[in-house]
């Protein structure tokens, strides 16, 4: 999936939409962007621990089904990056309830701030719902 961004300002929070559904990734983006972030939509493998130190997100969009490398190998380059207390993480996957639940529960036990876990599909309303929980240091959404 080729990468784009959404350059707003020099002080804009940024976030990456990590997911291998294009469509999907920029829809979110555009949300995003309206908000006032500065995006960058991108999947696989090789560019992920590249993104987290150059474009250091605020917020990473995570989606948990990807063919390459997926959201549970990102949530372990998280840990292991130790840029976990940096970065607001919202796992989104559309895979089965004990999936999502074990990629959560994976999450909170690396330490990683995860500020929500949307079902796909889902409504833009229930992503703003997280990114404002996170700004208010909310505890974790379940939606």
């Amino acid at each position: 999936m080729p990468g784009s961004s959404r350059r707003l300002t020099a002080t804009a929070r940024r976030a990456l939409v990590y997911d291998d559904d294009d469509g999907f990734a920029e829809e979110c983006a555009e949300a995003l962007s309206r908000q006032g972030f500065t995006v960058e939509t991108r999947a696989g493998r090789a560019d992920f621990p590249a993104l987290m130190s150059e474009f250091a997100p605020h917020l990473v969009l995570l989606d948990l089904h990807m063919p390459q490398f997926d959201g549970i190998e990102a949530l372990r380059a998280l840990k292991e990056y130790g840029c976990k207390a940096d970065v607001d993480v919202v796992l989104v996957s559309a895979a089965e309830h004990s999936l999502v639940t074990a990629a959560a529960t994976l999450a909170e036990a690396y330490g990683i701030r995860l500020r929500g876990v949307l079902r796909k599909p889902f409504r833009l309303a229930q992503l703003d719902f997280c990114i404002a929980a996170a700004a208010a240091d909310h505890k974790t959404p379940q939606i």
